[in-house]
């Protein structure tokens, strides 16, 4: 009996609650004194201007992103610019006696490979040129003397022997010019040219009807640049007026 009576009094309490009107929301404050009317124009003027607004925003930031595009390429260029400076900066005065030093000593190993080089190239000019030698009739005793087997053909085993010793030496130069090369230090371009005293020595004149006077007909010594700079001037002979 008393379970019921205790069900009906919540039920009357939970009838109160659902008739009683609710309390405003905290954050409306104040209720307003009057609504203004809904203008759909006005919604529409709003919404146009928004949309304005947006496409404005959108230019300013496509704007801004080719800005942004020109600058990044605009470093990039003056990065590799730099790495290219970097890349063939010449060697500064104060470096570098040590390494000066260094490449005029292998200069000296240069000059002997390209004699020996030079060497063995008139050697087969010279081969290429001579003629055989004639056989020359032995007497009949000392024929029972001669060994069994002959070489087939001497000048043909010696020319092998000239172009393999050409081929190893061409081969052992161009590595040194190559690292060389990799160090700034490049040959000069000195025959056929006008002699200039900054960067040659003329060891000697000579009369030449290949050239004008005063023009480099031989390059005794090559001359070598480390950068823009001379690392052994070059020695040469210089044509002279006929007569």
């Amino acid at each position: 009996m008393m379970d019921r009576q205790i069900l009906l009094a919540q039920f009357e309490q939970f009838l109160d609650v659902l008739q009683a009107d609710p309390p405003s929301p905290d954050y409306l404050g104040q209720e307003p004194v009057a609504i203004a009317p809904f203008d759909p124009y006005q919604m529409v003027a709003e919404w146009i201007a928004l949309r304005h607004e947006v496409k404005q925003q959108g230019k300013i930031l496509l704007a801004s992103q080719t800005t942004l595009q020109q600058a990044v390429e605009s470093l990039q260029a003056e990065k590799e610019q730099l790495q290219q400076q970097l890349a063939t900066r010449q060697p500064s005065d104060a470096a570098q006696p040590e390494q000066k030093n260094l490449w005029r000593d292998l200069l000296t190993v240069l000059d002997a490979m390209d004699q020996a080089a030079a060497h063995w190239q008139s050697q087969l000019d010279e081969l290429a040129i001579a003629q055989p030698p004639q056989a020359i009739a032995q007497p009949f005793w000392k024929q029972w003397f001669q060994p069994a087997a002959q070489p087939a053909n001497t000048t043909d085993t010696w020319r092998e022997v000239l172009v393999s010793n050409q081929q190893g030496i061409e081969l052992i130069r161009r590595s040194l010019l190559e690292v060389l090369k990799q160090r700034q230090v490049t040959p000069m371009d000195t025959l056929g040219k006008p002699f200039n005293p900054a960067i040659m020595y003329a060891i000697g004149r000579q009369e030449s009807a290949s050239g004008p006077e005063n023009t480099v007909i031989q390059e005794v010594v090559r001359g070598y640049w480390w950068g823009d700079r001379v690392l052994r001037e070059a020695q040469v002979i210089v044509a002279a007026k006929q007569g």
